[in-house]
């Protein structure tokens, strides 16, 4: 009988065992790597998604701020309703509303270029509503801005540059000189962004000085 030489022996089960354990580590290695790049592209795009949602409350608030002016309203019954607002009895869950200009009208509508326009928190959605009229009408359009939201609360700045936690001015003309709009979300830290409201051309009220007699 021929003798093999060691060369043509073969592998030895202990070989074979280290081979395949050697191999099994380096397809887990293998597995988690890819899992932690799909994981780390997981988190980025909600943190894009997130960032966008952030990005698009801003600039719908920031577009119909900028452009508020001092123009009371009237409800469907009639009743006045000042030209900005905290909340309003017939708008359940408005946080603020008010009357802004610049509402292009492309298609030509027979309207004006005014939109009365409201922020509401309902059902844990932050929502902007508007109204087809200035006038005695019901808000027609709701267009959803941010959901999961439990809880949202305004400051207002008034022409004295005090932050406020309610709107009660008398004048029916008055506007707030800027608002801070602090929202709370399901698993997030708390946003808070602030806007100024108006072109910001308003005068503040002189300061009443006191004679004092000598």
């Amino acid at each position: 009988m021929t003798k093999l030489r060691d060369s043509e022996a073969g592998f030895t089960l202990i070989e074979l065992l280290v081979a395949l354990a050697i191999f099994a580590l380096i397809s887990v290695a293998g597995v988690m790597l890819l899992r932690s790049s799909s994981d780390t592209q997981i988190a980025v795009k909600k943190r894009l998604e997130e960032m966008a949602l952030s990005h698009r409350v801003a600039n719908s608030l920031e577009g119909d701020l900028a452009q508020v002016i001092a123009r009371p309203v009237r409800d469907q019954s009639g009743q006045p309703i000042p030209a900005f607002t905290q909340g309003e009895a017939s708008v359940p869950g408005a946080l603020f509303g008010f009357v802004r200009a610049g509402w292009s009208n492309f298609d030509t509508t027979p309207r004006a270029g005014l939109q009365r326009v409201a922020y509401v928190l309902e059902g844990g959605m932050l929502k902007r509503l508007s109204w087809p009229m200035l006038d005695g009408t019901s808000p027609i359009d709701a267009a959803v801005l941010l959901e999961d939201v439990t809880s949202a609360t305004v400051e207002f700045r008034d022409d004295t540059g005090v932050w406020r936690d309610d709107w009660t001015a008398t004048d029916a003309d008055a506007l707030p000189r800027a608002i801070a709009l602090n929202v709370n979300s399901a698993g997030k830290t708390e946003q808070r962004m602030l806007f100024l409201v108006g072109p910001q051309t308003r005068v503040p009220p002189p300061s009443i000085e006191t004679d004092v007699a000598e």
